[in-house]
């Protein structure tokens, strides 16, 4: 599975509401803040919601892990 990057390039000043919660949902808080999340179609349907707001790319990075998945493999490490 690939991971994309996202960026926030530009403000919410005069977004809806609604819009501003799917960026915050996407993790961006500030102009300029990226993320690398995983391409799932959830990730992509919430970029396209935002569209004029983001820039996305595809990234060779792994996919970032929840906290749940962390929390399991530390759990069988230990």
């Amino acid at each position: 599975m690939a991971a994309i990057q996202v960026k926030l390039v530009s403000g919410l000043a005069g977004v809806p509401a609604n819009h501003r919660l799917v960026v915050v949902g996407l993790g961006l808080k500030k102009r300029d803040s990226t993320k690398i999340l995983p391409d799932t179609p959830q990730t992509m349907g919430m970029i396209a919601k935002v569209s004029y707001l983001v820039e996305w790319k595809r990234v060779d990075a792994p996919p970032p892990v929840g906290r749940k998945t962390r929390k399991a493999n530390a759990k069988a490490k230990a």
